[in-house]
């Protein structure tokens, strides 16, 4: 606590330069006197221009003032200037345009416009925004992807709230930090929770994990590099590293299923355990905004018929023996035994193509297929470059990129 509060002293003068440097309308926020409160420098709610500016630096050269609290954004926000960068952002961005956010939407508006957001929240978060546009950019993209995951996850409206809370406060912290610092990166979630507790929001859920929201369930994250973290910092972590699958690249083809894979804990090939960074409970939801594209019952039967074509490729593949190589051999006959009826069937499942007309079964079908295809897509590469003897379909050798396209309906 008392490291909590000396970090919020130590960035509260580099908080009032980033106000004065922002280019947002400020001003004193209280009257600037002397130490007897006789003699007053600087009236409270005067506007500060470049002369107020180098009167204060001589004031503060002379020790008459200090450099905590003088200093305040004077501009009024309204809701419409929280919500109307997010609204542009969904219909802009093209890594979030996919996504069906009518609903999401609506329940971050009605977060926002249910006015509770403290003023002092407000207020970094404006900083935040002039002062690193790209990064405060990248939060709201986290802000409505985690919205739709928690919306997927079936998330009460208490619990929405909670989690936009999380996402949208979680790196406020920057508003107070000097760009070049060099571990402003490592004390962002510390100073966003603290900012947000200190603004009057004393949701425990919510505070823990804003402090949380840079761990990761395998231990690789920051500040405390914690292995068990709330479910709201892994939603946090999930739509962060969203962002960085398709900051670059915008490959929206292959980005959920590679999410999806983080989560996994359990490499097929092997059959071990493996580290994930948030828990495998969170793929459902990301399997269901998979699947968001899929519209009517047509689009479904084609989506499950390709799935059934695709695995049955597969299954023709695991015939062709490599010889030798006992690992090949191995994989091969566990694949044929997760897949086939029986070893002198062709079918990949316990069910006929025609089966697929009708929809419930088609729908368990694609929920089945689709994870097993993820699972294939773990170790395709695997057999590429380390086996040498990849997975072919039509006779073209495949990858793991090949198979997280095959997964997503969108393409």
């Amino acid at each position: 606590m008392k490291i909590n509060n000396q970090l919020m002293k130590d960035t509260s003068k580099q908080f009032t330069s980033n106000i004065l440097n922002s280019g947002v309308e400020c001003g004193i926020n209280k009257d600037i006197t002397d130490p007897d409160g006789k003699r007053v420098f600087v009236k409270a709610g005067t506007k500060i221009t470049d002369k107020i500016r180098l009167k204060l630096d001589k004031l503060k050269q002379k020790g008459v003032i200090g450099h905590e609290d003088e200093i305040s954004i004077t501009e009024k926000k309204t809701n419409q200037d929280l919500l109307g960068p997010i609204l542009n952002l969904a219909k802009t961005n093209p890594v979030l345009k996919n996504f069906e956010l009518k609903d999401t939407l609506v329940t971050i508006s009605d977060f926002i416009n249910n006015d509770s957001i403290p003023k002092n929240i407000v207020d970094h978060l404006s900083i935040f925004s002039h002062l690193n546009p790209a990064a405060f950019e990248n939060t709201l993209l986290n802000l409505v992807f985690g919205t739709h995951i928690g919306k997927a996850n079936n998330y009460s409206i208490i619990e929405l709230n909670e989690l936009i809370s999380v996402l949208f406060f979680e790196n406020i912290g920057y508003a107070r930090l000097h760009p070049n610092m060099k571990n402003a990166k490592l004390v962002h979630p510390i100073l966003s929770k603290e900012i947000v507790k200190i603004a009057g929001l004393d949701n425990k859920l919510v505070l823990e994990s804003i402090e949380q929201h840079e761990e990761k369930l395998d231990g690789s994250g920051y500040p405390n590099k914690l292995t068990e973290i709330h479910e709201y910092a892994q939603i946090s972590q999930i739509a962060n590293q969203y962002s960085q699958l398709t900051r670059n690249s915008q490959n929206i083809e292959t980005a959920i299923g590679e999410l999806y894979l983080l989560g996994q804990g359990f490499d097929f090939r092997t059959s071990q355990k493996i580290e994930s960074i948030f828990s495998s409970l969170l793929q459902k939801p990301l399997l269901a905004i998979m699947q968001e594209s899929i519209q009517t019952k047509s689009h479904q039967q084609a989506y499950g018929n390709h799935l059934y074509d695709q695995l049955t490729k597969v299954i023709r593949w695991t015939n062709t023996f490599s010889g030798a190589d006992t690992e090949m051999n191995c994989i091969q006959a566990k694949l044929r035994s997760t897949l086939w009826v029986s070893e002198t069937s062709q079918k990949p499942f316990h069910i006929n193509r025609e089966d697929l007309n009708d929809n419930n079964i088609c729908r368990m079908f694609i929920n089945d297929a689709r994870k097993l295809v993820l699972q294939i897509s773990q170790f395709a590469n695997y057999f590429n470059q380390t086996l040498h003897f990849p997975i072919k379909i039509d006779n073209i050798s495949t990858n793991k990129e090949y198979f997280l396209k095959l997964v997503n309906p969108i393409t």
